[in-house]
């Protein structure tokens, strides 16, 4: 579980990562970035993806396990992380390793 200080929970703080943010692409994901000094990550999945929640979630647990490992390897700022439809098709380690090649990609990712 992220900490309540990595969370953005606001509608209006995951809209200004949206509209601000710069995107990266995978098959499965849309991630948004906007720089700033703390760590904080929101993840959006809509019904489009899966019309059953247990699917759903099981997604976000996946995401939200792989982000608070992670956290300390990743470039501070807000992340949005959004789950494209069709992403319940694919196996949770190829989700993760997505996830991980467009963050490494873009220069976010620091080892």
């Amino acid at each position: 579980m992220l900490k309540k200080a990595n969370r953005i929970s606001t509608t209006r703080e995951l809209q200004k990562v949206y509209r601000g943010g710069k995107t990266l692409h995978t098959p499965a994901l849309v991630v948004k970035f906007v720089a700033k000094l703390k760590t904080r990550i929101g993840f959006v999945i809509s019904k489009k993806v899966s019309k059953q929640a247990v699917t759903r979630n099981r997604i976000k647990r996946v995401l939200r396990e792989f982000m608070r490992v992670s956290m300390k390897k990743v470039q501070p700022g807000d992340y949005m992380i959004v789950v494209k439809p069709g992403a319940d098709k694919y196996e949770a380690s190829l989700i993760r390793e997505q996830l991980e090649k467009s963050l490494k990609r873009s220069g976010l990712w620091q080892e």
